[in-house]
């Protein structure tokens, strides 16, 4: 009787070893379009272990949900700044922004650093999936 509760409890213990270790945290990403919400959101998506990627693009804000036993959020955040956009604690190299299409180069758009630059710059542009 001893035996049985001692395989239970050891495949009890290794079965909450082995579940995914899911968490949401949100991250300051710079964009400025709706094509910036599109490519931050594919890319992070494309991460095996994330389960979402939501852009607020008006609070520059990235939330992400994922496993971290499968994914490092570093390693998502360096992603984006690879395509140009300051993400976290990590900064886009001026090569990679100065890729960005011209609508999507957050750096030279005044107020940029509050956050305060949607509206008359942009007006109602949008972009082509």
């Amino acid at each position: 009787m001893k035996r049985i509760i001692l395989i239970i409890a050891a495949s009890v213990l290794s079965a909450g070893l082995i579940q995914a270790k899911t968490v949401e945290k949100t991250y300051t990403v710079r964009g400025h379009c709706g094509m910036c919400k599109m490519k931050i959101e594919k890319l992070a998506s494309s991460f095996e272990g994330v389960e979402s990627a939501a852009y607020d693009l008006k609070g520059q804000k990235l939330t992400l949900k994922y496993d971290k036993k499968l994914v490092k959020d570093k390693d998502v955040l360096k992603a984006i700044t690879r395509i140009g956009y300051d993400a976290g604690k990590f900064k886009a190299t001026d090569e990679a922004y100065e890729k960005l299409p011209d609508c999507c180069r957050y750096r030279e758009i005044e107020g940029v650093e509050t956050g305060d630059h949607h509206g008359e710059h942009h007006g109602e542009h949008h972009h082509g999936a």
